[in-house]
């Protein structure tokens, strides 16, 4: 399988890593290949043993086997299509802080035959590729935990690669075979290259170029020398868990690819949560101006923390708006930063990978994960969920609360619009969260209303510093009537509304007959015709037998 996918990607990186001259005339044949390629790994993922590690699919459906309990399904017990999304995306953001390309809420099914593709784009539309060909083969009947397990298992399977190539380029761009050997300061330098290459978006690959990005790296990257600590960490971690396994007549301080690429996959995997002290640390700054608690902060107070010289919090208000950061629902307080879809907003990504990007954590996930564990079903009645709220176990960032009269009213409203119960996958539930956990829970818009984007893909679209605020826009806003006015505690209360959206559960089999309602529906024609003959009998019978009388008679006369 590997060997495989090793070689989609090469097809996919030649072009970017080599020039255009690979394929580069003939682009639709170019899509083709790659659309084989993946076509053949997706078969081996799901061919005999799924081609991955036993292991590793018991440990993927063990976590997220506590998610899947708690989604609405089908009638056979089976996730749809955006239900899956829903749940893969939230594996990879609790287990390793991704924003999966192809798995974001707002994703549009891949298109790999497009002749205008260029390569890099047609590889990072991989995972998007893997979701839709997997959602074709299971549209019908959904997807059981085994299915979900082996989507998340091919799209690791696709970054394990990755790291790979990454991991070939650094030693390419430190002047190194595959085949050397390392001393401690190699090692260390092909990590650093493989981490601005990989992981913080220095995307030469010349040398000189590269050369430059190493030395300029703490302007472009201030947390570098902290980063470092880490992988360091990393590298400690990894050498003691050999240790055992190591010959005591060999030299142990001589490593290899290997060696590198084991560290770099540990660097993938666990950079995300990693970096989150970068995002306490904007959070904190951000919490501290939230006087009210409403998980709010006016935004000319906002712009009042980038003056003298500070670098953050310098995103122009329709790029705020665009992430969905922005809470314009009163006049008299202005615009107001909404902090959890800040914090967890495409803006404060720290980088991008081909597959995934890193962004800050949803610390509410946090939340979800302690009720599905506790309630373990779609639906639940307002005491049952406001039990299991008052019960949530103290975290670093989130506590436990004492819900509000106003806000278990509000809940009793979110269950009458739903029959009842509230489903705990629906939107106006994790609107009642946010006002339940103001700086946690991120405030969820409306389906269409909101195109998140990071800074990079924006300012593709609209043009280089879009995202940054002018000067004058700044000014604007310190200036402005709403900023002379302190903030209010009731903050963001205008933006309640009762518009429910709920994932589609519900398959194209739902609809299909089943083995039992046809046997059943056998029998009741059969009783239906066992009727009606017996119907038929007792009306005819009695006329057949006068007439067979009446004949009788003649013919005695007769004679």
């Amino acid at each position: 399988m590997a060997s495989r996918i090793a070689c989609l990607l090469l097809l996919a990186l030649l072009p970017a890593v080599y020039g255009a001259d690979f394929l580069g005339s003939n682009p639709h044949l170019r899509a083709q290949l790659v659309r084989q390629e993946l076509q053949g790994v997706l078969t081996e993922v799901l061919g005999h043993g799924h081609g991955v590690d036993t292991a590793r699919l018991t440990k993927i459906r063990e976590s997220l086997t506590p998610v899947f309990q708690a989604l609405p399904k089908n009638h056979q017990g089976r996730v749809s299509a955006p239900v899956m999304r829903y749940s893969v995306q939230r594996y990879f953001g609790e287990q390793h802080g991704w924003v999966v390309k192809g798995f974001e809420p707002h994703a549009i099914a891949a298109n790999i035959s497009d002749d205008t593709d260029n390569s890099h784009i047609l590889q990072s539309k991989l995972p998007e590729y893997i979701r839709t060909a997997l959602e074709e083969k299971f549209a019908h009947s959904g997807f059981s935990l085994e299915d979900l397990a082996v989507m998340v298992a091919a799209v690791e399977r696709l970054t394990y690669d990755e790291v790979m190539r990454g991991v070939e380029l650094a030693f390419k761009l430190n002047n190194l075979e595959l085949t050397d050997s390392l001393d401690l300061e190699s090692l260390s330098d092909v990590l650093g290259s493989y981490l601005i290459t990989g992981m913080l978006e220095g995307t030469s690959t010349e040398l000189e170029q590269h050369i430059l990005d190493k030395e300029n790296i703490r302007k472009m990257y201030p947390h570098w020398d902290t980063t470092l600590s880490f992988v360091v960490d990393l590298f400690h971690s990894e050498v003691f868990g050999k240790m055992h396994r190591q010959n005591p007549f060999t030299d142990h301080d001589v490593y290899f690819f290997d060696d590198a690429t084991t560290i770099a996959q540990q660097i993938s995997e666990k950079f995300g949560s990693w970096s989150m002290h970068e995002c306490h640390e904007i959070k904190d700054s951000l919490v501290n101006m939230d006087v009210h608690g409403t998980g709010r902060v006016k935004l000319s107070q906002f712009y009042g923390k980038s003056q003298d010289g500070g670098w953050q919090f310098r995103e122009a208000s329709e790029y705020l708006r665009t992430l969905g950061a922005l809470d314009e629902s009163s006049t008299l307080q202005g615009p107001q930063v909404i902090i959890p879809n800040y914090i967890s907003g495409m803006s404060n990504c720290i980088t991008s990978a081909p597959y995934y990007s890193i962004c800050c954590l949803n610390e509410c996930d946090r939340v979800f994960q302690h009720l599905e564990a506790v309630i373990t079903a779609s639906k639940a009645f307002p005491t049952e969920i406001i039990r299991a709220v008052e019960s949530m176990p103290d975290t670093s960032s989130i506590e436990a609360t004492n819900v509000s009269a106003a806000l278990q009213s509000r809940l009793e409203e979110v269950a009458a619009v739903n029959g009842g119960k509230v489903p705990l996958h629906g939107r106006l539930f994790a609107q009642w969260l946010h006002y339940v956990f103001p700086r946690d829970c991120p405030f969820p818009h409306l389906a269409g209303t909101v195109n998140p984007q990071t800074v990079m893909k924006y300012e593709e679209v609209v043009g280089k510093f879009s995202t940054d605020a002018s000067d004058e826009e700044v000014e604007q806003f310190l200036e402005s009537d709403a900023a002379r006015l302190g903030p209010s505690p009731d903050a963001g209360a205008g933006m309640w509304n009762l518009n429910e959206h709920i994932l589609e559960s519900s398959t194209p089999s739902d609809l299909a007959t089943s083995p039992i309602q046809k046997l059943l529906r056998t029998f009741s024609c059969l009783g239906l015709f066992a009727g009606l003959l017996g119907l038929l009998f007792k009306q005819l019978l009695p006329q057949v037998l006068s007439i067979s009388a009446r004949k009788g008679k003649v013919v005695e006369y007769d004679v």
